[in-house]
This record gives C-alpha cells, sequence and structure tokens, in this order.
C-alpha cells in the first residue's frame, strides 16, 4: 500500500524520468564525441580505476566526477568506452537533477499544475546539458540544487541536520568544481545570517547558529582533506589550481574583446610533455603549466585591466543568458516587479528574492574571471524554477485566473524548450568525425606514439582516439629547420598540419598522407 502510494504521489515525476531516459538512450548514439576539457576527467577516472593514485591525484581538474566515474573502467579501458562511460555518467548526473529539481519545487511549495510544467521543460535543457559536455558543471548543478532545497525549506531552524547535510553536499559541490567553494561559503554564511536577523525567536536564533557552526566544520573538514592531499602534491598551500591559473590567463595580456587567451602557454611555450604515462597532454594537468602571475592591485593599469573585465564577463553573462532564453530579462523584471508591488503572501515574495540573490551571487563569482556558457547551467535552472514559481504564486494570490496562468505555463515552456531541442539537432553527430578519423589514421596509416600538431584543439581528440601523446603545437618561427629541431628535441613521431597556408619543409620527416584527408598534411619521422 504504501508503495502503492509513493508511486501515485510521484507518478509525474516518473513519467518524466522514463521519457528523460528513454531519450537519453536513443540519443547517445548520435554524440560520440568529446573535447579537451571531457578527456582529462576521463584519463583521471582510468587513473584511479587502476590504482594509480599519485598521477591521478589533479589540482587543476576537480575529483568527483572522475570518481564516479572510475568504476566503469575497473574491468578495463579503451578510448571509446572511456567516452560512453563519461556520457552514460552525465546521463544518470541529468537523471538525478530532475529529482533535484523537483525537491526544491517542494520546498517552494509549488502547485502540482506548476511543478509538472517545470519538470516536462527540464527534459530537453537537461538532455542538451548532458549530451553537449561531459564535464562535472551539471553534477555541480545537482548538487546545489539539493542544498537550496535544504537551506531554503522554511523550518530550516528546527533541524540542525539541516546544517549538517548543508556543509556535507557543500564539500561534494567543491570535490565536483572548485568554485563551489567560494560560492558555498558566501551563500551559506549570507543566508544564516538573513535567517538570524530576520527570525525574532531566541531558540531559534540559536539553531540558526548552530546549523552555521555545524555545516561549516563539516565542509571545511571534507575540504581540507581534499585541499591538503592537493597543497602536498603540488608543494603550496591551495584548495585548486584551476582557480589561480584562470586569473592568471586573464592578465594584461588577455584580450578583453575577442575574449581569448592569447597569451595562454599552450600557444605560447611550444611543445609540452603530458605530466605522467597515463596523461594524453599537458591538458591533463594544467597545474604544470608555466603562468605570467599577476594581481589586480599590482598596479593602477592592473586594476583597472580587472575591471574592465568584470563588467565585460556582466556583459557577456547576460549576451549568454538571453541567447539561450531570449525572455530571461522580461522574466526577472517581472520577478522584481512582482516583488515590489504584489500583495501576495511574505514568504512566496521571500522565497523568489532568495532564487534572484542566488543567481546573482553565482554569476559575479564567475566575472572575475572568465564565463563559458556551461559555467551559467545552474542559473538557467534557477531562472525556470524562479519563472514558474512567479506565475504560480500570481494565481494562489488570485493575481490572474487559471486560463491565464495555463497560457502563460505554457508561453514559458515553449520559450524554454526551443533553444535546447533545436540545438541538439543541430549539433547530433557534429564531430563524430573525429572518431571515424582517428580510427582511418589508425589502420591506414599506422600512427602512434608522440604527435604534435600546427595548433591546439582538434588534433587532442584525434590523440586520445589514438592512444598517443600529445605534445601540442610548437612555437612560431620563420624557417622549417628551427622547427624541426623542436619537434625532433621533444621526439616526435606525427606532425599534423591542417592550415593549407602553413606549408612546411622538413628533412626529416616525410609527408604521407599526400592531401588525401580533407587537407590534412601528416608529416611522418624517417
Amino acid at each position: 500500500m504504501i508503495k502503492i502510494n509513493f508511486i501515485k504521489k510521484n507518478l509525474d515525476l516518473i513519467l518524466i524520468l522514463l521519457i528523460y531516459s528513454l531519450l537519453a538512450l536513443f540519443s547517445i548514439r548520435y554524440y560520440v564525441y568529446i573535447g579537451g576539457d571531457e578527456i582529462s576527467y576521463i584519463n583521471i577516472a582510468h587513473g584511479y580505476a587502476i590504482g594509480d593514485f599519485g598521477d591521478a591525484i589533479n589540482g587543476y581538474w576537480s575529483p568527483l566526477y572522475s570518481w564516479l566515474m572510475a568504476p566503469f573502467f575497473l574491468s578495463g579501458f579503451t578510448p571509446l568506452y572511456g567516452t560512453l562511460a563519461s556520457k552514460t555518467l552525465s546521463l544518470i548526473i541529468g537523471f538525478f537533477t530532475i529529482i533535484s529539481v523537483k525537491l526544491l519545487l517542494n520546498t517552494l511549495k509549488t502547485s502540482e499544475t506548476t511543478q509538472r510544467a517545470v519538470l516536462i521543460s527540464l527534459i530537453p535543457v537537461v538532455l542538451y546539458f548532458t549530451l553537449m559536455y561531459n564535464t562535472p558543471d551539471l553534477l555541480v548543478v545537482f548538487l546545489l540544487i539539493i542544498y537550496f532545497s535544504i537551506v531554503f525549506k522554511s523550518n530550516y531552524s528546527d533541524k540542525l541536520t539541516y546544517g549538517f547535510l548543508c556543509g556535507f553536499i557543500g564539500a561534494l559541490a567543491y570535490l565536483s568544481k572548485s568554485y563551489a567553494f567560494p560560492f558555498f561559503l558566501a551563500h551559506f554564511m549570507l543566508f544564516n545570517l538573513i535567517y538570524y536577523f530576520k527570525d525574532v525567536n531566541s531558540f531559534k536564533k540559536k539553531n540558526i547558529l548552530k546549523n552555521l557552526i555545524l555545516g561549516l566544520s563539516v565542509f571545511f573538514v571534507i575540504s581540507g582533506v581534499w585541499a591538503g592531499i592537493i597543497s602536498e602534491k603540488y608543494d603550496k598551500l591551495t584548495i585548486s589550481t584551476s582557480g589561480e591559473i584562470n586569473h592568471d590567463l586573464i592578465g594584461p595580456e588577455y584580450n578583453l574583446y575577442s575574449m581569448k587567451y592569447i597569451d595562454h602557454p599552450v600557444y605560447r611555450d611550444g611543445l609540452l610533455k603530458p605530466p605522467n604515462k597515463l596523461s594524453n597532454s599537458i591538458w591533463d594537468d594544467m597545474s604544470y603549466l608555466k603562468m605570467k602571475e599577476w594581481g589586480a592591485f599590482d598596479s593602477l593599469s592592473s586594476f583597472n585591466h580587472q575591471i574592465s573585465i568584470f563588467w565585460l564577463n556582466i556583459i557577456y553573462a547576460i549576451q549568454i543568458i538571453e541567447s539561450f532564453f531570449p525572455i530571461a530579462a522580461i522574466l526577472v523584471i517581472a520577478m522584481l516587479i512582482f516583488i515590489w508591488k504584489s500583495k501576495s503572501n511574505k514568504i512566496a515574495k521571500e522565497k523568489l528574492v532568495y532564487l534572484l540573490i542566488t543567481m546573482f551571487i553565482y554569476t559575479i563569482g564567475y566575472c572575475f574571471i572568465a564565463i563559458e556558457w556551461r559555467y551559467l547551467w545552474l542559473i538557467f535552472i534557477i531562472l525556470i524554477v524562479a519563472s514558474f514559481y512567479l506565475v504560480d504564486n500570481l494565481y494562489t494570490s488570485k493575481t490572474i485566473s487559471s486560463k491565464i496562468r495555463n497560457v502563460l505555463l505554457i508561453i514559458l515552456m515553449i520559450s524554454f524548450i526551443i533553444q535546447p531541442i533545436s540545438e541538439t539537432i543541430i549539433f547530433s553527430n557534429s564531430e563524430n568525425y573525429y572518431y571515424d578519423l582517428s580510427n582511418t589514421l589508425k589502420n591506414n596509416y599506422g600512427i602512434h606514439g608522440n604527435i604534435a600538431s600546427d595548433s591546439w584543439g582538434d588534433t587532442l581528440t584525434i590523440s586520445y582516439y589514438l592512444e598517443t601523446k600529445y605534445y601540442g603545437q610548437p612555437k612560431k618561427y620563420y624557417n622549417s629547420n628551427d622547427l624541426q629541431i623542436e619537434l625532433e628535441n621533444n621526439d616526435i613521431d606525427y606532425y599534423f598540419v591542417g592550415d593549407s597556408n602553413n606549408t612546411v619543409t622538413l628533412s626529416d620527416y616525410k609527408e604521407i598522407t599526400n592531401g588525401k584527408i580533407n587537407g590534412l598534411m601528416i608529416y611522418k619521422k624517417i
């Protein structure tokens, strides 16, 4: 009887998850491709699976995503299997992300009709995220949504277990992606302070402080273990090397208007040996790159540069959000008007304020470094939840009728799913070409050993499938003799040239493809 009641109560969620799972199983075969970040997480997971912890422990790439992937490789490893394992893990995370949003909707006490609309909208959005990128970004979304569903509870101060769970989940989010470390600290402390000063009950105030102390204690204990491990490996105190490196990359040489890392060491420093035996390239652990360090307070020009980056990133973040959800600005304005003018219940307004504050804090943190659209997946999910929550409260406060509510729900659903569906279709099979090309190069040309290319990017993916070592691109030379010296000094077996205008003459290397592979020229060491 209990099971039957549970199924009836969660029938909508069960059906949504079933549809998502069927679409995921159907779609995965059309997205057998990966990029640089995904390759690194796969290689690290492989290291953990075979017990090579010394090489697998990584200060740049956070560990939890690779830890979750490692069990897939306990029975063996091939590059294609690694790709499928990463895709499968991402789809599983997407499955639980939908469940986490359901929990947040329950915390917000939204109606069943609104919840159903939200969950339907999530199917193409989450599916698009999981198919396009296999990185920890969605794992962070899942964990932080769970955390929000706890910290936003109306009875948060009643149970000390809530503080413990917040700290535990916050630590897992940090282990997924280092950005979660400062975000969780800022967010968790802020909202505990808001609750403390808002509540007049002295007993609840004490509980809030206890939750804050307990949550921070759990967070620091778990996070501290990992921070200690990587600090020991790199011989410096750090919670992650990624923050330092990503900040150094946007130094004075960073092109503010093209938003390109023109001084990235992989473009500047020539050929770079992979850091360990399991690494495909230096990309697997960029902690070893030689960076040009800088600080915002080094000089007046550095400070101005940091401010310029901050404001340009804000504009870029808005553009990213608007490109994915074109009505995002209208929705945020409508929320602000609702908060300011509506006579709806106070709790509904507070929850909406909490969601907007969360979106603001999460976005602003990235604006000091750099923003990519996948960094903002959490913002997309919160925006979806907040928008439907707004409509739900307009209806419950009798500001709009049920007919208008239903029309608005349909408009929101269409607005949120158009872009994900269209881009999912457009990008299907878009880069399977590199997997097919690697098979051609392996079978017809016997490519193996160490390879380099005239530019970073696609060759890294090809090298992964070839199971070769990729040294990146050489320095820019005015003559082929200097190029050949660098290739030979690094024991490069094959040099890939994709630019038809980049003609080279290498006496100790022979061109073996004769332009038969879409203009790709490959020079083999004689």
